[in-house]
């Protein structure tokens, strides 16, 4: 055991029947599954990374209670219900309220252990691999505790060790050869003399087991990456930006396959990396464990991009994009990464691709049959059929429409948070609190909240009910507090018990584009910024939102809402673009919602020249637009804006029920609204003319906590 100073004034020596309660009560919680602790702060919180390829063994931080020997010698002060212990300061670690000490525990057989000292508590730790049957289950997490992450739980898991124990293993050599055979089959480098002046970049190999959805492993794979952190800019890589695809044109392309009926396809391209052309004069270093019979001062002159090289992804696209445009398709402008061709007959094939991961819908079947068999025969393509799993989104169809949810990926943060038995939360943020610096509040670890944070980011590409609060917690990345964690932890709550929201992009037959603004004036208490909300629609699907804090001040309510506007249109605008590319037109001007009638006013007329000064060029762009008659600007109710909730929190009723309007309105049809045509209104008579309204009728019968679309059975 560890020595115990006994010279520290103030201590009370425990008696031998206290000392024998004390055992008795901690004989009780030798299960450690009923146990809640209380851990310092933890740089593991977030060991498992949501990247492919980047997961390592976990500790297991079992509460396996010792055999303590407490004797006559410990001295201990009890304080309340508090229970501490000095330690020899040799081996003692300090986190937080809590005392970490290292304990020699050879005479017990115990390598690596630890004990730590916290309220009514002493345990253990001790570092090994979590099983795949081993779930460790929190009762009610805290802010200091651990979470426990199973490497089974993630498709992939790194193994680390050298190419000569690699090559000792039949499976790993089997993987490492398959590697170097794609490698020499795509002719990515030859053997050359190194010219002098000239430094090598070195390699080495990455070995990565893929795992099926089911745990079982799906197979082994070995990478051969360059070590592109060796590169000098100017000499072996100059440009490395490579654009992917936005989330925006995703579910923009989903709501229009989903509106034409058109069918999805998706295709994987493998080794996608190793198809791009290197312009630079690039030499790497020979492969490790294949050096052998090489002759000396030989390298490897690549003609190929490879893996880990700066500038791999840009010469990936750069050759992809060479070939579409062979193959006779246009590169949209709105998008670079979207590619439409339209045929002689009228059809359209529409190709959409994320770095190695390609989407293609389309009406015209047999132009799609032909880029199939063209892509085949320049990359090595697998074909995955009908569009179910991109990107972590979940895909379903069915007669209503299409279907994308996250429902997975918020499992998975559940367990990883401890939070799969927390209790729901009805909203993800309290409407009444207000979240500032909390500069004197306690201190969080920093990745740990970056982590978490960046999780729920991607979280809200399909939940937009909380791309507010996430916004919200994400602008104190730099220096989190307790407060912060809490607040995005209630976020997780909130997603506890709407697992299987999403959109639902249903079969409307109509292209019209509108868009809800909304803006809460001065709502950051941090600098007084306004926060701006926009949610578009396309053919009566929701395809594009945001939640932002405004750039500059705004002096009056009114500014603040014209801002939104401009960011509105802008939106609009985009959206208009990517359709022109695919040649779909609509009569119509596009829709934007506005709640403010001064906004309205100032847009259509210049009014209060005065105090729009200084917002003069938003107030042209807007005029302008109006003008032309590409927009018109209808005005909305408060209660009607769907945008509301993009700007602050609301209570459980109102914020329901734009929640549920904005994921499904198909299946909820919202209500028609009052509608001022005096300020600033379409065309009178126009059908379409009536604002999209939540009615307060829809919560008569109560709302469920599963939405009606994630109850539904899809194919």
């Amino acid at each position: 055991m560890t020595s115990v100073n006994m010279s520290k004034k103030g201590f009370v020596p425990l008696n031998q029947d206290e000392i024998k309660r004390l055992k008795s009560f901690l004989s009780e919680l030798e299960t450690p599954t009923t146990v809640t602790t209380s851990l310092a702060y933890s740089k593991s919180y977030f060991a498992q990374t949501h990247l492919h390829g980047e997961n390592t063994s976990k500790e297991d931080e079992s509460l396996i209670l010792p055999d303590l020997n407490l004797g006559t010698q410990v001295e201990a002060e009890t304080r309340s219900d508090n229970v501490e212990t000095e330690i020899d300061p040799k081996n003692v670690e300090t986190r937080g309220d809590n005392v970490e000490t290292e304990i020699d525990s050879e005479k017990d057989g115990n390598v690596g252990v630890d004990v730590r000292y916290g309220k009514n508590l002493v345990y253990t730790r001790k570092k090994n691999i979590i099983p795949e049957s081993t779930h460790i289950h929190e009762s009610n997490p805290t802010l200091h505790e651990e979470t426990f992450l199973d490497p089974s739980k993630s498709s992939d898991s790194i193994s680390e060790f050298s190419p000569v124990q690699a090559l000792s293993d039949r499976k790993w050599k089997q993987a490492m050869d398959l590697e170097m055979e794609a490698l020499d089959k795509n002719n990515t480098w030859e053997l050359v003399s190194l010219p002098n002046g000239k430094k090598p970049v070195g390699c080495k190999w990455v070995y990565t087991v893929k795992y099926k959805a089911d745990g079982s492993i799906e197979r082994y794979k070995a990478r051969l990456v360059a070590k592109g952190f060796t590169q000098t800019y100017g000499i072996d890589y100059s440009e490395t930006f490579a654009p992917v695809a936005k989330m925006n044109t995703v579910r923009v392309i989903l709501s229009l396959a989903a509106n034409y009926n058109w069918n999805l396809q998706q295709f994987d391209v493998k080794n996608a990396f190793l198809h791009g052309e290197l312009e630079e004069e690039i030499y790497m270093d020979v492969p490790p464990g294949y050096r052998e019979d090489i002759a000396a001062n030989t390298v490897c002159k690549l003609k190929k991009a490879l893996y880990g090289l700066k500038q791999s992804p840009r010469a990936w696209f750069g050759r992809f994009t060479k070939v579409m445009v062979g193959l006779g398709f246009k590169q949209s402008q709105g998008d670079h990464t979207l590619f439409v061709k339209h045929s002689k007959s009228g059809g359209v094939t529409v190709l959409l691709v994320y770095v190695d991961d390609i989407i293609v819908t389309g009406d015209d079947e047999e132009e799609q049959q032909m880029l199939s068999q063209h892509l085949a025969k320049e990359f090595e393509i697998k074909t995955l059929g009908k569009l179910k799993y991109f990107l972590g989104i979940e895909v379903a169809h069915s007669k209503k429409g299409i279907f994308i949810s996250q429902q997975k990926y918020i499992t998975d943060l559940l367990q990883e948070t401890g939070k799969t038995a927390c209790k729901p939360a009805c909203t993800p943020i309290d409407p009444n609190i207000k979240l500032g610096n909390a500069e004197e509040d306690v201190a969080v670890n920093k990745e740990m909240y970056q982590r978490l944070v960046g999780k729920l980011i991607y979280l809200s590409h399909t939940i937009p009910d909380v791309a507010f609060v996430v916004s919200l917690v994400s602008q104190f990345m730099h220096q989190p507090k307790e407060i912060h964690l809490q607040a995005a932890l209630r976020i997780v709550q909130y997603l506890k018990g709407t697992p299987g929201r999403g959109i639902l992009f249903e079969r409307n037959g109509s292209v019209g584009l509108e868009a809800y603004t909304d803006a809460d004036y001065a709502g950051s208490i941090v600098d007084r910024r306004s926060t701006t909300g926009y949610c578009t629609f396309l053919g009566g699907n929701l395809v594009t939102w945001k939640s932002k804090k405004q750039s500059v001040v705004s002096r009056s309510s009114a500014e603040a809402e014209f801002r939104a506007m401009a960011q509105g249109i802008c939106e609009l605008l985009w959206l208009k673009s990517i359709l022109e590319d695919l040649r779909i037109k609509s009569d119509e001007p596009m829709k934007l919602y506005c709640d403010n009638k001064s906004a309205i006013s100032i847009a259509h007329n210049p009014v209060q020249h005065d105090r729009t000064k200084h917002i003069e060029v938003d107030r042209h762009f807007i005029k302008e637009k109006l003008d032309s008659g590409l927009i018109c600007t209808p005005y909305v109710s408060s209660q009607g804006n769907l945008a509301d909730l993009l700007t602050k929190g609301l209570n459980g009723n109102n914020f329901e029920r734009i929640a549920i309007s904005l994921s499904n309105v198909g299946l909820n049809p919202p209500l028609h609204t009052q509608h001022n045509e005096g300020v600033g209104g379409c065309n009178e008579g126009n059908p379409n003319a009536a604002i999209r309204q939540i009615g307060a009728d829809r919560n008569e019968g109560g709302i469920s906590n599963t939405p009606p679309h994630a109850q539904a059975q899809w194919g």
